[in-house]
């Protein structure tokens, strides 16, 4: 599943989008060198930090971040950072052991301790398999930021920690931290109201990545396989989410376009419905930089999608 970057060297974003740029090039005195181990966490540190911060991205485009392994550029990179922000708990195995191995003078902000962790548990009767292909230590969801209160609760973290890691005048920080977190409210409020009466309150998706934002909105994700996005489901499993679909009144089945959409056309058309993209942000496409997308931008084109599918007014 693609992850933001430009190939295997480092990719420094800026808050208008992301650009490569020589890994051995000195910031400017006072900018605090940030790692970020993946998208989201990036647009974060960058949004925040303004031009407080030099922000190194991990993960390039194209590269999933899960099973993510870090290239010696990259490794030196982290060495040399001021701070560096992830999500521990196993979500990003390389990353979580070269930050292990990090010297004391870098800060270690593992995200997941900002916000409330939600486990990860069967959804339905009748279905088989393992329950999800990208679990979290303890067995825990590690899609935290695809809920925007969420990423308003990481915005104060990284806020706070960038403000005590400022050499000369936090206040940028402060004001920058302050904008992007009336942004992500705004969008918070769209969902809210956006999927406040719908037809149906039920998204079958293809991959178990959207608990959070379905709690947060009072909707329930009943994902296709259950497991791991790239395993097939059983024709047993098969047959007890299409008949949970005709009960819950689904017209739409979700699927993401970098995975096949193979099982959500099967299920679609097991029960006459139709099929559309819910993106998951885990990544942006190198496509999507140039053409200025973020965060903000897709989780909207998300909602939009949801409205529609779900039959809301």
């Amino acid at each position: 599943r693609p992850l933001v970057g430009l190939g295997l060297a480092l990719v420094l974003v800026t808050a208008a989008g992301a650009c490569g740029s020589d890994d051995s090039a000195t910031p400017a005195v006072g900018v605090i060198r940030v790692a970020a181990a993946f998208y989201p966490i990036e647009e974060l540190a960058t949004r925040v930090g303004g031009d407080a911060v030099e922000v190194t991205g991990l993960v390039p485009p194209g590269q999933g971040a899960h099973d993510y392994e870090l290239a010696a550029s990259q490794l030196e990179a982290l060495e040399g950072a001021d701070v560096v922000f992830y999500l521990g708990s196993g979500f990003q195995p390389g990353v979580e052991k070269a930050v292990a191995s990090l010297p004391e003078r870098v800060r270690r902000v593992d995200l997941l301790d900002s916000v409330e962790l939600l486990d990860v548990t069967p959804t339905l009767e009748g279905v088989d398999g393992e329950t999800d292909g990208e679990t979290l230590a303890g067995g825990k969801d590690p899609h935290v930021w695809l809920d925007p209160q969420n990423m308003i609760e990481l915005v104060a973290t990284v806020e706070a920690t960038l403000v005590e890691l400022a050499v000369e005048d936090a206040a940028p920080v402060v004001a920058a931290a302050a904008a992007y977190r009336s942004e992500l409210t705004g969008l918070s409020e769209q969902f809210a109201s956006g999927l406040a009466d719908c037809e149906s309150r039920v998204i079958v998706t293809s991959h178990r990545a959207f608990e959070y934002l379905a709690r947060r909105y009072e909707l329930r994700q009943l994902p296709i396989a259950g497991i791991s996005p790239s395993e097939e489901p059983s024709a047993k499993t098969l047959e007890a989410i299409a008949a949970e679909a005709r009960a819950e009144n689904v017209s739409v089945i979700f699927f993401e376009e970098n995975l096949p959409a193979a099982l959500s056309e099967t299920l679609a058309a097991e029960i006459g419905a139709s099929t559309d993209v819910l993106d998951p942000v885990e990544g942006l496409t190198e496509g999507q930089l140039a053409a200025g997308e973020n965060y903000l931008t897709i989780m909207a084109a998300n909602l939009d999608a949801l409205r529609a599918g779900l039959g809301c007014r």
